[in-house]
């Protein structure tokens, strides 16, 4: 740890691996929650497993700014409908990576599914007055930076360790602290949610030391099985016959036999590969697995330590025929903003002809043409692994690519881009109604280059005004870069 830390940074870290000690039961791991919460995903799936109920549908493939807001708002308006309050939050907090924001979040979620399980912070205090009287705790700080109260509670509660927590140094910190958080993880399976180090540091964070705490009043049976970890997309989706990974992190102290079985479809046996991973977490040990499905269909993932499953285990994945950027009845059109290409630039602007002149922009389910290069790298790659080129613009109708413009052309000159296109199915809006949607995306403020749709969340804060600068950016209409005049130089949309 940095000598300058600050307990912004403790909570950070705590609630980190907090998150992931919820998701090790989905098989998914947070490294950053700025960034990792941002498609909706992972916070879809921490809500699931802490609420212990289901959230209903949303877009497991999000790849464009609408479908992770879309999936951001489902979360949050599931929050509000289970009781939690929340002052200024909003789903764009969280694109964004807003993280005092999105400590906030955590912080609110941890209160009500882990503190609040057994009263509250008061509550939680005064249980751990009762079990250690005799170290008068008053707080959650510095009357834990010593190290003698934590193993203290332990003994409380194992009365065969930490027999010795009375006769501790207290000067000696950083050395009980350790022993304590060792022992609690070791014997008892209170995960390390703090580190010596940061529950020794005089600004040790309150929040983060409740989130550690709590557990050992809700403790659970441990079993060394439940001391592994494993996470990777390969334990909740693939697409046949393309790499599906994951990885398996086992403490250093835990011994044992780990057992990999993946079974296809029809119930076979799937062969996988497994090795040792270089970049283990200091105490751990880390193998990479990997396995190639060969069909669409469901696959089973069993891991256990000697006959033990692991937590999550077994793991059920989709495997699916082709790569998915979850475009289900939906029409995306990609585009590049800083080409040089003349081609590409007239292919993209006739491709935006073409599609207008068949009212696509009519459509409710309208999305503003999508930039590549304005895009997160995962996304993009994704996009073009959707396609199979770089070449734009790329087409993508009903999750399905469909080409570039003379691709777009040529379906329409035969007389089949219309049934692809599915538009005498839509229920169109009028010109009107369109030009007040886009100012409405435009107003919304952008995130990632792409204009947004108007979702607000239900307990966020009242919308804020945009600026000239946040309309003038990028062209509502088609998304590009808008100059410093009235109109977009691409598309003529007024700005």
């Amino acid at each position: 740890m940095p000598n300058k830390v600050n307990w912004y940074d403790i909570q950070q870290n705590t609630f980190t691996r907090w998150v992931n000690d919820e998701l090790k039961y989905r098989g998914l791991f947070c490294k950053n929650l700025e960034t990792d919460l941002k498609d909706g995903l992972k916070l879809i799936n921490l809500i699931e497993v802490i609420s212990g109920k289901k959230i209903g549908k949303y877009n497991k493939h999000p790849v464009i700014i609408q479908q992770k807001m879309e999936n951001l708002n489902i979360a949050l308006n599931f929050l509000v409908k289970e009781g939690l309050k929340f002052v200024n939050v909003g789903a764009e907090d969280i694109v964004s990576g807003n993280l005092r924001i999105i400590l906030g979040l955590i912080w609110t979620i941890i209160l009500r599914y882990e503190i609040n399980r057994g009263g509250g912070d008061s509550d939680l205090l005064k249980w751990i007055q009762s079990k250690i009287p005799e170290y008068g705790i008053k707080n959650f700080t510095k009357d834990w930076n010593n190290g003698k109260a934590l193993n203290g509670l332990i003994n409380a509660l194992r009365p065969d360790l930490c027999q010795d927590h009375k006769e501790l140094d207290p000067k000696k910190k950083l050395a009980n602290c350790t022993k304590g958080i060792d022992t609690a993880e070791k014997e008892m399976g209170v995960d390390k949610l703090i580190l010596p180090e940061e529950m020794k540091h005089k600004k040790v964070d309150k929040h983060a030391m409740m989130t550690y705490l709590a557990q050992f009043r809700n403790l659970k049976p441990m079993k060394p099985a439940a001391r592994v970890r494993v996470y990777g997309k390969g334990l909740h989706q693939g697409v046949q016959d393309c790499k599906a990974p994951f990885y398996i992190e086992t403490p250093d102290d835990v011994k044992g036999k780990i057992e990999v079985k993946v079974l296809s479809p029809d119930g076979k046996e799937l062969k996988h590969d497994t090795k040792k991973a270089d970049d283990a977490p200091q105490g751990y040990g880390k193998m990479a697995c990997s396995y190639v499905p060969s069909k669409p269909g469901t696959y089973k993932v069993h891991i256990t330590l000697d006959g033990e499953h692991v937590p999550g285990s077994v793991f059920t994945v989709t495997v699916a025929e082709d790569h998915s950027i979850g475009g289900e009845g939906k029409i995306f059109c990609f585009f590049s903003t800083t080409s040089g290409n003349l081609k590409q630039r007239s292919d993209i602007q006739n491709a935006k002809t073409l599609l207008t002149a068949k009212k696509v922009h009519l459509r409710k389910d309208f999305v503003p043409w999508i930039p590549v290069d304005l895009m997160d790298r995962d996304d993009r790659e994704a996009v073009f692994a959707k396609a199979g080129t770089r070449v734009l613009p790329i087409i993508i109708i009903d999750d399905k690519y469909v080409g570039d413009y003379e691709k777009l052309l040529a379906l329409d000159e035969t007389g089949k881009l219309d049934p692809l296109l599915k538009m005498d199915q839509q229920t169109l809006i009028s010109e009107e109604e369109h030009k007040a949607r886009l100012r409405r995306f435009s107003g919304g403020g952008t995130a990632g280059g792409t204009a947004l749709p108007a979702a607000p969340f239900a307990a966020a804060a009242p919308e804020k005004k945009a600026t000239s600068a946040d309309k003038a950016k990028f062209c509502p209409n088609c998304g590009s870069k808008a100059g410093a005049g009235k109109f977009c130089t691409d598309c003529g949309a007024k700005l």
